[in-house]
């Protein structure tokens, strides 16, 4: 059925990929927000399980490099509020990173789920290195969490296992042009 000039379902296609975007924000946004109490909730404190990294990774791997460098900025800023630690240091360290892996784009295909999963990887690793190395040169006095390699790679290969699974829902959501790039896309290269 025709409405106007545009079907219905190409009117469907702009208002997701229209909602899209804000709606991937305000989910990084309750995810930043809710981030502990969720862990403490299931008893998993020791976990940093961080899915900010996979929707940086997801922007990228669609060429939406600016949309990636902003969030990551303000999550990192949302970050900085929430927990304990020096006011600039998430924004910072996100921001260094996705600028990082945007200059390594030229020389690898992000679209390839192996290689985002692998970006992801190396984003959490860096990330703790950092951020663990910044704290034990400038500490913030009780507040130094007591955190372990083990914990560390745990959180970060639960993290790389969940990477398929929402870079598939992304792309269901509006991120992919239809539905039939999201079952030839990401993931059918596994």
């Amino acid at each position: 059925m025709e409405l106007g000039s545009r079907s219905f379902s190409q009117q469907w296609k702009e208002a997701s990929r229209f909602f899209f975007y804000p709606s991937m924000w305000l989910i990084c946004g309750l995810f930043v927000i809710l981030r502990g109490s969720i862990s403490h909730l299931i008893r998993i404190e020791w976990l940093d399980i961080d899915l900010i990294p996979i929707f940086l990774i997801y922007l990228l791997a669609r060429d939406q490099g600016a949309r990636s460098a902003w969030l990551a900025f303000f999550m990192g800023i949302l970050t900085d509020i929430i927990a304990p630690s020096q006011l600039g240091l998430f924004a910072f360290t996100y921001s260094c990173i996705i600028f990082g892996i945007t200059r390594c784009r030229q020389f690898l295909d992000f679209n390839n789920i192996k290689t985002s999963i692998l970006f992801v990887a190396i984003f959490l690793l860096i990330k703790w290195a950092f951020l663990l190395g910044v704290l034990q040169l400038f500490p913030t006095g009780h507040l130094i969490p007591s955190i372990s390699y083990t914990s560390v790679f745990v959180s970060t290969l639960i993290t790389i296992l969940i990477t398929p699974l929402l870079f598939y829902c992304l792309d269901l959501a509006g991120g992919a042009e239809s539905l039939v790039y999201a079952h030839k896309g990401p993931l059918a290269s596994l």
